[in-house]
C-alpha cells in the first residue's frame, strides 16, 4: 500500500494494534496482511531501528493449545533454517497479555501469485529457476525433518537481490509437518486422518490425511509449476476436496505442451513430480534441482551451437553455426519459403525444437489455445 493509501488509514482507526509496542520491543506501523488465525504487521524494534514483518497470533485464539503449539512450532521451525531462499526469522515472544509473536525480515517484492496475476503464465525456463531456489530452501526444511506442506504461488515470494528479479523467499511454515526423529519431533499436532494444508496444492496422501513426507512437497511444487507455465489448473478446477482427490486419481493432466511451447522434458520432469505413486516420484528435492540444472544446461548447449537469426532470403541450407550464449531455442531455426525448420546438420541427436513457430512473447499462451484471462485465482479457495 501507499503511504498516504486511505486503506491504511482505515486499517489503523479499526486495529488496536496499530501505534502499539509489543513486548516492549516492536512499534507497530500498520497492518500488512490478515488471516483467520492472525495477522501480519509491519513494525519498528525501538531500539535497533530495524524494520521487521511481526506475524501475530490473534489474542482470542491465545486459549487455543493446538492453535499455540503451531505457532511456537512455526518459530522453531524457521530458527533452525538458513537458507538464503527461506524467510529469516529473528525473534519469537509474547506480549503482557499473551499475544504470541514472530519477527521476520520485511520483504519488498512481491508473491509468484502476484507476479503470475501481473504478467500471465511465465516462460518455462524461468519458472524451473524459481523452482530450482523453492528445492533449496525445502532441502534444508526436510534435511532437518520440517515438510512445508503448504507450497503455493502465495507462500513463494520474489524479491530482487543482487539484479536478479526472482530471488525466491519461501513463506509460512505454520502447518509444517515435524517428521519423527527431528530434534522438534515433540508432539503430533495433526489428527489421524484430518486434512491439513490448501486442497487445490495438495499431494493425495496429504488429502487423505495419511503420512507426508518431502516428496509430498515435491508433488505440491509440480501442481505450482505446470500452473505457472501454462495457466492452467493440472486437474481443472474441482469445488471440492472430494472432487479434487476424484481427478487426482483418475486422471492424468494434459502435457504441458498443449498449452504452451515447452520441452518435452519439462512434462516430464512436472509428470514425475505428480505420480500418484510416491515411489515414482523423485526421491528428494536435490534430485529433483539436479533434474532442473541438467534440462536446463541441454537447452544452453543447445542454443550456444545453432544459428543466432533468421537470414533475410529464402534458403534451404543451415546458416553457419555461432557461439551466442543468449539465444533461445526459437532461434535456432532455418527458414525456407518463410517457413521455420530445424538445422539437423548441426543438431544434436535428440535435441529439443519447437514443433510450431512461437509467435507470441515467451510464456504468453495465445488465445486459441489457453482460457480467456481472468485465469483461475490461486488465492480464492483455502
Amino acid at each position: 500500500m501507499r503511504p498516504d493509501d486511505p486503506d491504511r488509514t482505515r486499517v489503523a482507526i479499526s486495529d488496536p494494534l496499530v501505534g502499539a509496542i509489543i513486548d516492549r520491543r516492536y512499534r507497530i506501523e500498520f497492518r500488512l496482511a490478515a488471516g483467520g488465525f492472525g495477522a501480519i504487521y509491519r513494525a519498528q524494534h525501538v531500539i535497533t531501528n530495524r524494520y521487521v514483518a511481526l506475524k501475530v497470533l490473534h489474542a482470542n485464539l491465545a486459549n487455543e493449545p493446538d492453535i499455540v503449539a503451531r505457532f511456537r512450532r512455526e518459530a522453531e521451525a524457521l530458527a533452525q533454517l538458513r537458507s538464503p531462499h527461506t524467510i529469516t526469522a529473528y525473534d519469537f515472544g509474547q506480549h503482557a497479555d499473551g499475544t504470541l509473536y514472530i519477527a521476520m525480515e520485511l520483504l519488498q517484492g512481491e508473491s509468484l501469485y502476484e507476479r503470475y496475476r501481473a504478467l500471465g503464465p511465465l516462460p518455462w525456463r524461468r519458472m524451473l529457476m524459481i523452482a530450482r531456489q523453492v528445492c533449496s530452501s525445502l532441502a534444508e526444511a526436510h534435511a532437518a525433518g520440517i515438510v512445508h506442506r503448504d507450497l503455493k504461488p502465495t507462500n513463494i515470494h520474489l524479491e530482487e537481490i543482487g539484479g536478479d528479479p526472482d530471488f525466491v523467499k519461501v513463506l509460512d511454515f505454520g502447518i509444517a509437518k515435524i517428521l519423527h526423529g527431528s530434534s522438534l519431533d515433540n508432539q503430533d499436532l495433526t489428527r489421524s486422518g484430518q486434512m491439513v494444508g490448501t486442497f487445490d496444492y495438495m499431494a493425495p496422501e496429504q488429502m487423505v490425511g495419511g503420512q507426508t513426507s518431502g516428496q509430498s512437497d515435491i508433488y505440491t511444487l509440480g501442481i505450482v509449476i505446470y500452473e505457472m507455465i501454462t495457466g492452467e489448473r493440472p486437474f481443472g478446477d474441482p469445488v471440492t476436496p472430494a472432487a479434487m482427490l476424484t481427478a487426482m486419481l483418475s486422471t492424468t493432466p494434459p502435457l504441458m505442451r498443449n498449452f504452451v511451447d515447452c520441452p518435452d522434458e519439462v512434462d516430464a520432469l512436472v509428470a514425475r513430480c505428480m505420480d500418484r505413486d510416491i515411489a515414482a516420484r523423485f526421491a528428494d528435492v536435490t534430485e529433483l534441482s539436479d533434474e532442473i540444472d541438467r534440462i536446463l544446461s541441454a537447452i544452453d548447449d543447445i542454443t550456444k551451437t545453432t544459428v543466432s537469426r533468421a537470414p533475410t532470403g529464402p534458403t534451404t541450407t543451415p546458416v553457419a553455426a555461432q557461439q551466442m550464449p543468449d539465444l533461445s531455442p526459437e532461434d535456432s531455426l532455418t527458414w525456407v519459403d518463410g517457413a521455420p525448420q530445424p538445422p539437423p546438420s548441426i543438431l544434436p541427436t535428440g535435441a529439443f525444437v519447437p514443433a510450431n513457430p512461437v509467435t507470441t512473447l515467451p510464456g504468453i499462451v495465445p488465445p486459441s489455445r489457453g482460457t480467456p484471462w481472468p485465469l483461475n485465482d490461486p488465492k480464492k479457495r483455502k
